[in-house]
């Protein structure tokens, strides 16, 4: 009989899981095919402890097949709008440097993001639920 050795988690390979009730509800479907693509390409960065270190830049944007910045704002738009992302860091773009703007799903509690310079505190509750956001309609 196998044992279980306390503390071992067996190598899985990451992956971002949407719930059934998330994908078949009219809020997620009143949303664009792009910021639908947006949407998984933010949750495929999620790694279990950096929501809110979560990117959409245009030149990631331009290899997820979104081919302009304009798409991609809207997209961006749509999603902060209907709830579906927080918007944790705004971007700053100068002669003395920039930094883009950064992300977290509103359906995670919001990490401690060192180095990052949040404009949100860290959350141990998500901002929303997934009932929140399903019934937003």
């Amino acid at each position: 009989m196998a044992t279980k050795r306390k503390g071992f988690k067996p190598k899985a390979k990451p992956f971002a899981m949407m719930l059934w009730q998330m994908g078949q509800s009219a809020p997620y479907r009143a949303l664009s095919f792009t910021a639908r693509g947006v949407l998984m390409e933010l949750h495929m960065q999620y790694n279990g402890n950096n929501n809110g270190d979560l990117s959409a830049t245009r030149t990631m944007a331009k290899e997820w097949g979104v081919s302009s910045p304009n798409i991609l704002q809207k997209a961006l738009t749509d999603l902060l709008s209907g709830g579906w992302i927080i918007q944790t860091r705004s971007s700053v773009f100068s002669r003395h440097g920039s930094r883009c703007a950064l992300y977290a799903l509103s359906w995670y509690s919001i990490d401690d993001c060192p180095g990052k310079e949040l404009e949100i505190s860290p959350t141990s509750a998500p901002p929303r639920t997934v009932r929140d956001l399903t019934n937003s309609i």
